[in-house]
């Protein structure tokens, strides 16, 4: 099995932290390639995360948390 980390995305040249406002999927769930996996919030607007990876998940964040970019969110296992 291989373990994955998925990152705060730089979403903008400018953006430093987000703010994790929504998660899509919960512990241990199966998720794919391309499916939104949870939404953070810049100075500047909302995004949507999709995996980069397919397998079972474990969000690190949690829904309210401010981290900078490049904080780990969630592992993913395939």
């Amino acid at each position: 099995m291989a373990r994955m980390t998925l990152k705060v995305p730089k979403g903008a040249v400018s953006m430093q932290n987000g703010t994790i406002v929504e998660w899509f999927v919960a512990a241990g769930d199966t998720v794919s390639i391309g499916q939104p996996i949870y939404a953070i919030e810049t100075e500047k607007t909302t995004l949507e995360v999709e995996s980069p990876f397919a397998g079972t998940i474990t969000p690190i964040a949690e829904v309210g948390q401010t981290l900078p970019v490049g904080a780990p969110v969630a592992t993913i296992e395939s």
